[in-house]
């Protein structure tokens, strides 16, 4: 079914606008002929790529990298619907029974990759073809697996329970164990379970269980980029890089429309409103199916959004509108029992490690979570939406069911 559009020649023209910007970037460019697995070696050298779980960040960059894919295999670009950039890889040739697959992103290259210590591209391939074939989410499942080869080396995980060695680096282990997830075989059926669950089964340290509400930490590393750490203590489905990339606001990607400016990547201090605008943005992002990797400004989406719909959007509302999509859904995990002691890091994961670029830095969470809050407007004892802010955003039932006590 054709939508019909309020003013189709602006859409044509904003279009055009929309494909030349996008084309012309630099990034997309990058993305095209590495795909998000270039930022591997800047990852490194910038501390935020974590290794061995979390406790390293200073590995062999180049064996995991971008380049190093396209030199060990055939390698071609797949992309969304019209999409001129064409991020996401396809190997080709793999093996005799697996003549085509996806190649790894970013995220999945790592957690099979350095945060397992794992250095093999074969079985970095193989393990996110078999996520990608059963419907698991690799972050979660590298990271689960990374944990587990964590827990085998402090003695935590033994081999009579895990029925098998699990050291670092072991790159069929990483398979075989992908394998046991699926299948929920042996210890597989806990790793599927995730990091939390295992932590509390197996008497782990909960502090390193690296997870915030029980969604696995991605692997940009909160230590590299503060705008990060308060980004994953608050998101409404826990540690998600796509709820507040804000690392690439401090890499030069500012939103100067917002007053979201580009800063001190490893500054706490005033961090936090940005940080919490990002969020908004990000969220009207999500509304819009806009892909992230987009260099579109806020200006040229209201104008979209204007013209399709035939209403005026100017760039500020569209991020109260995602101001308001953040604390609906804060709402929600309000009323799912989420409060302010749930919005925290695990210590293993900001931990000020002894090498890299982030060499004795880690973020003041306190300072950032205490700025937020004020930002917010968020009640710091319950860690809801406070009722005036509830009403100032349009959601007065929101406000009456979050704080009935005060409806009266």
């Amino acid at each position: 079914m054709k939508t019909d559009l309020a003013d189709e020649d602006k859409i044509a023209d904003l279009t055009t606008q929309a494909r030349d910007t996008i084309s012309a970037s630099f990034m997309s460019m990058a993305f095209r002929e590495y795909g998000t697995m270039l930022h591997m070696d800047l990852g490194m050298y910038l501390g935020d790529v974590p290794a061995r779980y979390f406790t390293r960040n200073v590995f062999s960059a180049k064996q995991v990298s971008g380049e190093a894919l396209r030199q060990a295999y055939t390698v071609t670009n797949s992309a969304c619907h019209g999409c001129p950039i064409g991020c996401g890889r396809v190997v080709r040739h793999f093996r005799k029974d697996l003549e085509e697959v996806d190649g790894p992103e970013y995220e999945t290259g790592c957690t099979f990759g350095p945060l397992c210590m794992n250095y093999d591209l074969d079985s970095i391939v193989m393990a996110n073809h078999l996520c990608n074939a059963h419907g698991i989410d690799t972050i979660s499942a590298g990271v689960a697996i990374a944990y587990a080869m964590y827990l085998y080396d402090k003695g935590i995980l033994t081999r009579n329970r895990a029925g098998m060695e699990i050291a670092w680096g072991d790159g069929k282990v990483i398979v075989r164990l992908v394998e046991m997830i699926i299948k929920k075989e042996g210890i597989g059926e806990l790793l599927g379970q995730g990091v939390r669950q295992m932590a509390k089964e197996l008497g782990a340290d909960p502090n390193e269980a690296a997870h915030v509400k029980g969604l696995e930490m991605p692997m940009h590393d909160a230590r590299a980029f503060t705008g990060m750490a308060i980004s994953y203590a608050t998101g409404p489905r826990g540690a998600c890089h796509l709820k507040g990339d804000y690392y690439n606001v401090d890499l030069g990607s500012p939103i100067p429309e917002l007053g979201i400016m580009s800063g001190d990547r490893l500054q706490s201090e005033g961090k936090a409103e940005p940080a919490a605008k990002f969020q908004n943005y990000r969220d009207m992002f999500d509304s819009l199916l806009l892909c992230k990797f987009a260099p579109l400004s806020v200006t040229q989406i209201s104008q979209m959004l204007s013209s399709v719909t035939g209403w005026t959007y100017a760039a500020e509302e569209l991020n109260i509108a995602g101001e308001r999509s953040i604390n609906l859904k804060r709402a929600i995990n309000n009323k799912l029992g989420v409060t302010r002691e749930d919005d925290r890091l695990p210590g293993l994961c900001i931990t000020a490690l002894e090498e890299g670029s982030t060499a004795g830095k880690s973020p003041d969470v306190g300072t950032l979570l205490k700025e937020y809050y004020d930002f917010r407007k968020w009640d710091w004892k319950t860690g809801k939406p406070t009722k005036e802010k509830l009403i100032e955003l349009g959601l007065e039932d929101v406000s009456r069911d979050l704080w009935p006590s005060e409806a009266m």
